[in-house]
This record gives structure tokens, C-alpha cells and sequence, in this order.
């Protein structure tokens, strides 16, 4: 029995998105969509008709500064919501503190309303701000065929205080 050597996706190119606190690669004939609960940030995603299908970012303002002292209880916090999810199965857990930021980092599948998704998620405090990275897949088979640019998506993510300029990646 032989299988089919496994399809990739191409891309014409990337598009670098950047803000004053964030800033991430997208290919660049990727659409945007709006989050549906209105939250601060970006979300793209391949299919205008594929909501479920996305690399985005969040942004929240937080009323305080965490150090590493904080990270067992944001990680408690974060890994506690996560296993609140219906039928998680967690492939992925990690958390650790570079400097003065925390990063929590899970990748898993779940329901969603009877429909198993995939999602890599990746969040980032810095300074008085939580800046969380997501990439997800309608289906785990859709999140295995765009691995490739979730993978762009994640290994670009980066966090800073001012917009950075074409000279960020000399």
C-alpha cells in the first residue's frame, strides 16, 4: 500500500502585521475577519468562508505588571480555563519566564460545539499588557495542512513598547 506524499499549501508571499505592541507574519493573500466578540487585535485566515480557520492575535491592557513570581498563578489560571474546554486533549503544555516575560504556550484539540478543532495558542505578558497568539484549525486535519503557516505565524510573534520599524529584523 503506498500513500500520497502529503500536500502543503503555497503562498505568494508574507505580510508583516505590526502595531506599537505587537507585531506577527501572515501570508499575504490571507483575509481579515473581525473577532466576534469585538476583543482588540487582528484575525486572518485563508477562507473568506472558513471563520474557524485563523492565525490572529489579542491584545489585553492589564491594570498591572507581572513578574516571574506570578507565573505559577497565571499558568493555574490559563491551563484551568483551557482544561474547561469540552472533550481538550492537550498535545502541548509549556510555560516560562525569558527576562521580565511570562510566556504560557498550550497546543490541543476540543469541541466546539460538537466539531473537534485544533488550536496553538501561545501568550505573551509584557509590561502591563497580555498579548495572546492564536492559530487554530476548523478541523485537526485543516490545522495539520496549515501547520506550515501557523508555524510562520508563531516563530514571528513578537511583543515590544514602540512600533518597530523595516530595521527590526537587522
Amino acid at each position: 500500500m503506498t500513500t500520497s506524499p502529503r500536500q502543503y499549501p503555497s503562498i505568494q508571499g508574507l505580510t508583516w502585521h505590526r502595531t506599537r505592541y505587537y507585531s506577527f507574519f501572515t501570508p499575504m493573500n490571507w483575509h481579515r475577519f473581525e473577532w466576534p466578540d469585538g476583543r482588540e487585535g487582528e484575525v486572518y485566515g485563508p477562507d473568506p468562508d472558513d471563520p474557524h480557520t485563523i492565525a490572529g492575535v489579542s491584545l489585553d491592557h492589564l491594570d498591572t505588571t507581572l513578574t516571574a513570581d506570578d507565573l505559577e498563578t497565571v499558568a493555574e489560571g490559563f491551563f484551568g480555563a483551557l482544561e474547561q474546554l469540552p472533550a481538550i486533549s492537550f498535545e502541548l503544555r509549556d510555560q516560562n519566564v525569558k527576562g521580565r516575560v511570562l510566556m504560557l504556550e498550550a497546543r490541543f484539540t476540543y469541541a466546539d460545539h460538537g466539531t473537534v478543532r485544533k488550536r496553538w495558542v501561545r501568550v505573551i505578558y509584557h509590561h502591563t499588557r497580555q498579548v495572546t497568539f492564536i492559530a487554530q484549525g476548523a478541523t485537526p486535519e485543516r490545522f495539520a495542512y496549515w501547520l506550515p503557516m501557523f508555524f510562520q505565524l508563531m516563530a514571528t510573534a513578537n511583543v515590544h513598547n514602540e512600533m518597530p520599524g523595516i530595521d527590526f529584523w537587522d
